[in-house]
């Protein structure tokens, strides 16, 4: 897998689900046909905002072949994978490949503090076995792993290891991945929304974007505007993303998101089991400051 197919502006989908936990299939077709018709070049099922670690594999399995079936031929679908073990990363990303997966967006296990040695060594054993691409998942804030720029360094130059998602929101961290990796086949993708304009102009290769299941078309034209070398226009889309997601960022993550995307028509509000819902209060709010934002459908 060529690292181009990482470049440009994908979709960190959410998850619909109906009231008693189970994937609704009509809520994903549409949310799917809302992101592609938005111009996204591809699509992250089961990460973060889809809400990948209180999902069983099965349904993290259903939702990555479904997403294969829904999108354009070529399109790339790189599912979340919450690795809790070694041993059991390889049958998942088996089977995600059977899915259809074009690679496997990897966050490292969570329970017990790794050291980068404990890091490297999961990373280079899953990508010595795997049967798709692997890109690197450093998200602290939730995994309360730091993916060491070092280490990253090392990793990169594995043939199975194409890239990285960066969610620290840490400007100088996301530099010296750019920087340590430029000289070999490796990308680096940004997962803040809102720097999305700062990460392109350091050299990432793009974003996987919670916005881009409401608003696809606003991250996809930074990239885009940013491409053309139209920084005017590239600044002003991003100010209006800044507000969107501002205003998205609230209660449990994702509730904000899946509560807007009920606003819109997409899909209902209903998290993962163990996940909380905004309040009726909440909910009244986000529609009210997502109108005044100019987003209503």
């Amino acid at each position: 897998m060529e690292t181009g197919l990482l470049s440009g502006v994908m979709a960190a989908l959410i998850t619909p689900l109906r009231e008693d936990g189970t994937l609704d299939t009509d809520g994903l077709a549409r949310l799917v046909e809302r992101v592609t018709g938005g111009g996204v070049d591809g699509i992250s099922p089961a990460g973060s905002t889809g809400e990948g670690a209180l999902l069983t594999r099965e349904q993290r399995l259903e939702l990555t072949a479904r997403v294969r079936q829904l999108v354009p031929p070529g399109m790339p679908v790189i599912p979340g994978v919450p690795l809790v073990t070694v041993a059991d990363g390889p049958a998942e990303l088996a089977a995600l490949a059977a899915a259809g997966a074009t690679a496997a967006l990897v966050a490292p296990p969570t329970y017990y503090p790794l050291s980068d040695d404990g890091v490297l060594r999961i990373y280079q054993a899953l990508a010595d076995a795997a049967p798709l691409p692997l890109v690197l998942y450093n998200i602290p804030a939730f995994t309360k792993v730091r993916l060491n720029p070092a280490v990253v360094t090392r990793l990169a130059a594995h043939p199975a290891i194409i890239g990285i998602k960066d969610s620290s929101r840490d400007m100088e961290y996301q530099q010296q991945l750019i920087m340590a990796t430029a000289e070999v086949d490796f990308s680096v993708l940004t997962g803040t929304d809102t720097l999305l304009v700062a990460s392109l102009a350091l050299g990432a290769g793009g974003a996987i974007a919670a916005s881009a299941n409401l608003v696809p078309d606003l991250a996809s034209g930074i990239y885009h505007a940013f491409e053309d070398g139209d920084m005017t226009t590239a600044v002003r889309l991003q100010r209006r993303l800044a507000r969107i997601v501002a205003t998205c960022r609230r209660g449990y993550f994702p509730a904000g998101w899946k509560a807007a995307l009920e606003i819109a028509g997409v899909c209902q509000r209903h998290p993962a089991p163990g996940g909380t819902a905004l309040s009726a209060e909440e909910f009244g709010r986000l529609r009210s400051e997502l109108a005044e934002a100019g987003v209503n459908r």
